[in-house]
C-alpha cells in the first residue's frame, strides 16, 4: 500500500468517526455542569423544584446540575439565556408551560417562544395558585377580605409574580367577581412577594403552595382560597375558588424542563428519560410533598396536548385580560 493511499484511507477513517466522536462528548454529562435556568428569583416554588432536583438529575445524567436564577421580564431573561444556549444538553430550563404561555397571552412575549424550545418533561403537578393573607390581617376569610374592600376601596393592594400571567389573572377575576377593584403588586418571584407581604407592602398575595404552606405552618399566615378541583391534604381548612362561588377555571399548575429548540432528538430523549429517573428518587418525592407538590413525570407528547389545550380554552381570557398595545 502506498503512504498516500495509507493516509487518505486514515483520512477517511477520521471523517467517518468525527461524528461519533462529537455525539458522545454531547452526551458526556461528567464533562461540564448541566446549568438548570430558573427565570424567578431564589426562594419561590420554581426556585425550590429545581433545587429538589438538582441531586436527582445530576445522578441521572451522571453529571453535576447547577441552578441559575435568571429573574426578570416576566421569565423573558430566563428564557432568551436558554434560546441563546448552545443545543447540547448542558443548559436547561425549568419553567411550567401554562407559566409560559401565560404571559405570552397577556403580552410578555411577542412570539410563541415555547415552539422555539424543545419541551424534556413535566416534574409534577399542584395547584397553580393560591390567595395568602397574614395571620394579623384585619380578615380571615375570603369573604371578610371582600366586605373589608368594599368599606376601603382602593385600600388593598395584592402581590404576585411579574405583571400579566395566569397568577395576575387570578387576582383580577377573584376581585372582578366579588365587585371590587385590588391593586396588583408585581414582584421578581415568590420569595420576594412573601417577604413583601410578611413586611405588610400587601395585604395578601397571590403564590403557589410550596409558597404558602411554610407560612401557614408556622402560624404566620393562612390560606384564603385555592385554585385546585379540590381541597390540599396539607392545608384542609382553605375552599377552593369553586366553593367560594369565584366561577374561574385555571388549569392544573406543573414544572417543565425545557431545552434549547436545536437540541438533537437522541439528546432530548435522553434527558427526558433523566428527568423520569429523577422524579422517581426517594429524596425528591420527600421534598416534593413537603412542598404540597405531587412528584408525577409526564413527557413531551401529553404536555403537547396540554399546550394545544391550554391555547384554546385558556389564551384568549388573558387576551381580554390585558390587551396587547399597539406598537
Amino acid at each position: 500500500m502506498s503512504k498516500r493511499l495509507c493516509v487518505t484511507l486514515c483520512t477517511l477513517g477520521l471523517l467517518v468517526m468525527l461524528p461519533n466522536l462529537g455525539q458522545a462528548q454531547v452526551n458526556d454529562f461528567s464533562s461540564k455542569p448541566i446549568r438548570v435556568i430558573v427565570p424567578f428569583a431564589a426562594g419561590g416554588a420554581n426556585d425550590l423544584i429545581a433545587r429538589a432536583l438538582q441531586r436527582p438529575l445530576g445522578k441521572a445524567l451522571g453529571g453535576t446540575v447547577v441552578v441559575e436564577n435568571r429573574a426578570g421580564g416576566s421569565t423573558k431573561i430566563g428564557t432568551q439565556a436558554l434560546l441563546r444556549a448552545e443545543p447540547d444538553g448542558h443548559t436547561l430550563l425549568l419553567l411550567g408551560h401554562v407559566a409560559l404561555m401565560s404571559y405570552y397571552y397577556s403580552g410578555t412575549y411577542d412570539s410563541k417562544v415555547w415552539n422555539e424550545m424543545t419541551v424534556l418533561g413535566q416534574t409534577g403537578q399542584m395547584a397553580w395558585g393560591m390567595l395568602e393573607a397574614r395571620a394579623d390581617a384585619p380578615f380571615q376569610t375570603w369573604q371578610e377580605l371582600i366586605a373589608f374592600a368594599k368599606k376601603n376601596p382602593g385600600k388593598l393592594s395584592a402581590g404576585g409574580p411579574a405583571l400579566g400571567g395566569m397568577m395576575n389573572l387570578i387576582i383580577l377575576e377573584s376581585a372582578a367577581s366579588a365587585g371590587v377593584d385590588i391593586t396588583y403588586i408585581p414582584y421578581a418571584g415568590g420569595g420576594p412577594s412573601g417577604a413583601a407581604l410578611l413586611g405588610g407592602h400587601v395585604q395578601y398575595r397571590v403564590a403557589q403552595p410550596p409558597e404558602v404552606y411554610p407560612n401557614v405552618k408556622a402560624g404566620l399566615t393562612r390560606g384564603l382560597a385555592v385554585a385546585f378541583p379540590t381541597r390540599l391534604p396539607e392545608m384542609p381548612d382553605v375552599p377552593t375558588l369553586k366553593e367560594l362561588g369565584i366561577k374561574q377555571d385555571v388549569p392544573v399548575f406543573g414544572f417543565d424542563f425545557w431545552g434549547p429548540g436545536q437540541l438533537p432528538a437522541a439528546l432530548a430523549q435522553k434527558i427526558s428519560k433523566a428527568i423520569e429517573e429523577a422524579i422517581k428518587d426517594p429524596e425528591y418525592i420527600e421534598i416534593a410533598k413537603r412542598l404540597t407538590y405531587q412528584p408525577i413525570f409526564t413527557g413531551p407528547e401529553a404536555l403537547k396536548v396540554s399546550i394545544q389545550n391550554f391555547e384554546s380554552n385558556v389564551g384568549p381570557r388573558l387576551e381580554k385580560a390585558f390587551p396587547r398595545k399597539p406598537n
